[in-house]
C-alpha cells in the first residue's frame, strides 16, 4: 500500500511540473489573446480613420494615409507574431488571418489615391 501511495504522489508531482502543461501556460495564452484583441481593436480604429480620409477629402493627405497603412500592417504583424507563439489556437489564427486581410485592404485603399512606399 505504501508503494501505491508513493507512486501516486510521484505521478501527480511529475504531472504538476511538466513544462507547458496545465494551468501554468493558460495565463500566458489568455494574456496573448487579450493583447491580440487590443491590437485588433486599434487596427480597426485606424482603418476607420483611413476610410474617412478617402471619403471626406478631395485631395487626400497621402502622408497621413500611408502612415495609417503602415501602422495597420505593423499591428497585423504583431498579431501574427502572437499567433505564431500559440500554434493550434484557432482564435489567434483567425485574428492573424483577419489582420493580414485588413493590411492588404488598407494598402489597396490607399493605393487608389496615393503612392505609398512598399514594405
Amino acid at each position: 500500500m505504501k508503494n501505491l501511495i508513493a507512486c501516486l504522489v510521484a505521478a501527480s508531482t511529475a504531472c504538476a511540473h511538466a513544462p507547458g502543461a496545465g494551468p501554468a501556460s493558460a495565463p500566458a495564452a489568455d494574456q496573448d489573446r487579450a493583447a491580440a484583441a487590443a491590437l485588433q481593436e486599434r487596427a480597426d480604429a485606424l482603418e476607420e480613420t483611413l476610410s474617412a480620409l478617402g471619403v471626406e477629402s478631395k485631395a487626400p493627405d497621402c502622408s497621413r494615409a500611408c502612415g495609417l497603412v503602415d501602422q495597420i500592417c505593423d499591428l497585423g504583424q504583431r498579431i501574427c507574431t502572437i499567433s505564431g507563439r500559440h500554434v493550434g489556437d484557432e482564435d489567434l489564427a483567425n485574428r492573424c488571418a483577419a489582420a493580414t486581410v485588413r493590411c492588404q485592404r488598407s494598402r489597396d485603399r490607399a493605393a487608389s489615391r496615393c503612392t505609398c512606399a512598399s514594405p
